[in-house]
């Protein structure tokens, strides 16, 4: 799952587990009852910098908010020989992995749809 999947569908979660509204976490982040609506349907990208304030919100880490457990039993692991040099070749990657990740998981997506 991307990153804005996962932290829809534990927003969604927590919401439903705790009977809480739209409503109400609208007025939690300060924001329209329409955009949370927006961004929990997936019409909208939830912006990074929301994410820390929809975690502190529903008293989660960011990093369990932002954690797929779909991912934890399969996780990834990439080894490379000799080092990341400068921010350039770090960056990519990094790139790299997301791909890959990315890739897995429309894998899984079309396992799980066929």
């Amino acid at each position: 799952m991307r990153t804005n999947e996962v932290v829809i569908e534990k927003v969604k979660i927590w919401l439903q587990e705790n009977g809480k509204s739209h409503q109400w976490l609208a007025e939690e982040l300060n924001i329209s009852k329409a955009l949370v609506g927006h961004m929990l349907s997936g019409n909208r990208t939830i912006q990074p910098k929301r994410i820390p304030e929809l975690a502190k919100v529903l008293g989660l880490s960011v990093n369990e908010l932002m954690e797929d457990s779909s991912l934890n039993s399969k996780r990834l692991v990439v080894q490379l020989r000799g080092t990341t040099s400068n921010r350039r070749s770090k960056q990519e990657v990094e790139e790299l992995l997301f791909a890959i990740e990315d890739y897995l998981g429309l894998k899984r997506g079309q396992k799980n749809g066929s």
